[in-house]
C-alpha cells in the first residue's frame, strides 16, 4: 500500500501535537454527510428516500477510494446535498448536488473550503432499497458515477492542495467516469451540453494550457494558509502571488469554469485574509480580484471599503 508523502506525515504530526491527540488507527479517506431535501416533490414520494441517505453515507464513508493512508485527523470532511426537484418518470428524477469539502490548515484550528459546487444538471434513476456498488471498470449507474466522480474530484483537490499536481491520478478518475458515461442520456457528461458541467470541469482541470490553476492551488494551500500561522504576511504574500496564476488560466480560457471553482470556494476567506492586509495592498487586490471577478464586485467590496478614504 503506497504511503503518503512525507508533507502529508509531517502534517499529521503538526495536527496532532496542536490537538494534543494521538491516532493509531487508519481508516476511509472522507468523513461525508449526506442531506437530502425532498420538499419539491409530492409528500407521497418523499418516503423512497429515507433510506438513501443512509445508504450515500455508507457508499461514500465505508470503502477506500486511494492506496493512501489517512488517520482519523485527516479525513477529508464533506457534505453531499441533494435536492430532489422533479419527478421525470417513474423512479428517475431530476436532481441538484451541492458538493462541499474542506480541509484543516496546519497549526490552526482553521479549516479552508476545498470546493463549494453546485450541479444542476443531474438525472437520477433510483429504487428504493437498491444496493450501491461501484465498479470503476463497469459503470452503469447514473446516481453511483455522479457521486464517485465529485468523490474522485474532492479527493484530486485536497491532494492538489499538499502536492504540486498530487492529485493527478484521482483527476484521472474523474476522466475515466465521464468517458464511461458518454452513453448516457443525462445531461452534464458530454461536450459542449454546458461550459461548467461535470465534462468541462474535469477536462479544465486536466487541460495543459489551464494547468497554472493547479499550481495556484498548491500555492495557495500549502505556501500561503499553510505559512500564515507562522508569518501573516508571508503566506498573504503567497495567495496575492498565486494569482497572477488564475489571470494566466483566464487567458488560456476565459470561460472556463475553474474561475468558478475557485471564487466558490474562496470568496469569504479572500476578504477576511486582506482585512488585516496594509493599506495598498488591499487596493492592488482588490482591483486584481474585481478584473478577475467582475460580476462579484459586491460581494469584494469589504476589501475595498477596508482602503476607502
Amino acid at each position: 500500500m503506497k504511503m503518503k508523502p512525507l508533507y502529508r506525515i509531517i502534517g499529521i504530526f503538526v495536527l496532532l501535537l496542536f490537538w494534543g491527540g494521538s491516532v493509531r488507527s487508519y481508516a476511509q479517506e472522507l468523513n461525508a454527510t449526506v442531506n437530502i431535501n425532498t420538499q419539491q416533490i409530492d409528500a407521497s414520494l418523499r418516503p423512497r428516500f429515507e433510506t438513501l441517505k443512509q445508504s450515500l453515507e455508507e457508499f461514500i464513508n465505508g470503502q477506500q477510494w486511494t492506496g493512501a493512508q489517512f488517520s482519523n485527523v485527516e479525513k477529508i470532511t464533506c457534505t453531499f446535498a441533494l435536492t430532489i426537484n422533479e419527478v421525470v418518470q417513474s423512479d428517475v428524477y431530476k436532481v441538484s448536488i451541492t458538493v462541499q469539502a474542506r480541509r484543516p490548515v496546519y497549526n490552526s484550528t482553521y479549516q479552508t473550503i476545498l470546493i463549494n459546487w453546485r450541479d444542476d444538471l443531474v438525472t437520477l434513476p433510483y429504487q428504493e432499497g437498491e444496493n450501491l456498488t461501484y465498479n470503476e471498470f463497469n459503470l452503469d449507474n447514473e446516481l453511483i458515477a455522479t457521486i464517485a466522480y465529485y468523490v474522485y474530484l474532492v479527493l484530486g483537490l485536497d491532494f492538489d492542495s499538499f502536492s504540486s499536481m498530487g492529485g493527478e491520478q484521482y483527476l484521472r478518475k474523474c476522466e475515466s467516469i465521464v468517458s464511461q458515461m458518454q452513453s448516457s442520456d443525462s445531461n452534464g457528461w458530454k461536450a459542449f451540453d454546458s461550459k461548467t458541467n461535470r465534462h468541462a470541469l474535469i477536462t479544465a482541470l486536466l487541460d495543459p494550457n489551464q494547468q497554472p490553476f493547479r499550481e495556484l492551488w498548491y500555492t495557495y494551500h500549502r505556501q500561503g494558509l499553510d505559512q500564515m500561522a507562522q508569518s501573516v504576511d508571508k503566506g498573504r504574500s503567497q495567495i496575492s502571488a498565486s494569482f497572477e496564476q488564475l489571470a494566466t488560466v483566464r487567458s488560456a480560457d476565459a470561460m472556463t469554469p475553474l474561475l468558478s471553482l475557485f471564487i466558490n470556494a474562496k470568496l469569504d476567506e479572500l476578504v477576511n485574509i486582506y482585512s488585516e492586509a496594509p493599506m495598498s495592498e488591499k487596493k492592488s487586490i482588490h482591483d486584481k480580484l474585481t478584473d478577475l471577478f467582475p460580476t462579484y464586485s459586491r460581494q469584494l467590496a469589504p476589501i475595498k471599503e477596508e482602503y476607502k478614504e
